[in-house]
């Protein structure tokens, strides 16, 4: 009975190393700014779950890693207008998330990154989805993530 109590022990203290190594770097989200002159702006977010909470997941715009999406976070980042090809990774063996998004200069969009949680979750991440949210339905969510880039220094 000793030797099972220390192992749920050990269990319990990896878990908690592992969720803390994925958690957003960055500050509560705090509401938005004016989309600069001539650019437009992106907002990819990921609600918080139980299921993969420990497990960053890459966001390519382009084919270019702009960052990691943490259990809980959202990354924001300025586009030039056009066509661009979204894509959220989820590990060597899951399936990625893919969306194409045509966006002009002063729009911003959001988009939500979904897997399938609770008893269908699956290590594949079959079921995930890339998709446009509302700005009212982004904000809702929005309201208690962090951001997944760590503050700048001086801020």
């Amino acid at each position: 009975m000793n030797k099972k109590m220390e192992l749920i022990t050990l269990a319990l203290v990896i878990g908690t190393i592992l969720t803390g190594c994925a958690s957003a770097p960055g500050a509560k989200f705090s509401g938005l700014q004016n989309v600069p002159s001539g650019t437009a702006e992106l907002i990819v977010y990921r609600q918080s779950a139980f299921f993969a909470e420990g497990q960053t997941m890459p966001v390519l715009i382009d084919g270019n890693k702009i960052g990691e999406l943490y259990n809980g976070s959202y990354l924001q980042q300025q586009l030039t207008p056009g066509n661009h090809a979204i894509k959220v990774t989820t590990g060597a063996f899951g399936k990625s998330a893919e969306a194409n998004v045509q966006i002009v200069a002063g729009e911003r969009k959001f988009l939500h990154f979904d897997f399938v949680t609770g008893p269908l979750a699956n290590v594949f991440f079959v079921g995930d989805s890339l998709k446009e949210r509302s700005e009212t339905d982004a904000m809702a969510d929005l309201k208690v993530l962090s951001s997944a880039k760590p503050r700048e220094m001086g801020k």
